[in-house]
C-alpha cells in the first residue's frame, strides 16, 4: 500500500475515533481530555511546520462561531456547556477538523499527477 494511502486511512481513522468518542462518552471533561490526547498523538505521528497555528485558528474560529450561533440563533441545545454555553470539546473538534481538512487536502493534491 502506498504511503499516501496509509496516511489517508490514518487521518480518517483519527477523525472516526474523535466522532466515536463524542458519540459514546457523555462526560464533557473526559471527551475534552480524550480530544487533547488524540490531537497530541496525531501531532506525534505527523507534524508539519506551524500546524499548531492552524489548530489554534480552528479552535478560535469554532469558539467564535459556536458561541455566536448560540447567542443569536439558538440552533443547538447543549445539556452541559460550561464554555459560554457550549461543551469544552466543541472548539477542539473544530481545530481538529481544520487540521484534518488541510492534511487530506494536501494528500489529494500531492496524489494528483
Amino acid at each position: 500500500m502506498k504511503k499516501q494511502t496509509k496516511n489517508l486511512l490514518l487521518q480518517l481513522l483519527f477523525l472516526f475515533l474523535a466522532l466515536l468518542i463524542i458519540w459514546f462518552i457523555r462526560n464533557e471533561f473526559f471527551i475534552s481530555l480524550l480530544m487533547v490526547l488524540l490531537l497530541a498523538i496525531s501531532f506525534k505521528i505527523e507534524y508539519h511546520k506551524n500546524e499548531w497555528k492552524l489548530l489554534l485558528i480552528g479552535i478560535i474560529a469554532g469558539l467564535v462561531l459556536e458561541v455566536g450561533e448560540d447567542l443569536i440563533y439558538k440552533l443547538q441545545y447543549w445539556e452541559s456547556g460550561i464554555l459560554m454555553g457550549i461543551p469544552l470539546w466543541v472548539p477542539l473538534l473544530w481545530g481538529y477538523i481544520f487540521l484534518f481538512a488541510r492534511r487530506i487536502g494536501n494528500l489529494i493534491v500531492s496524489n494528483k499527477k
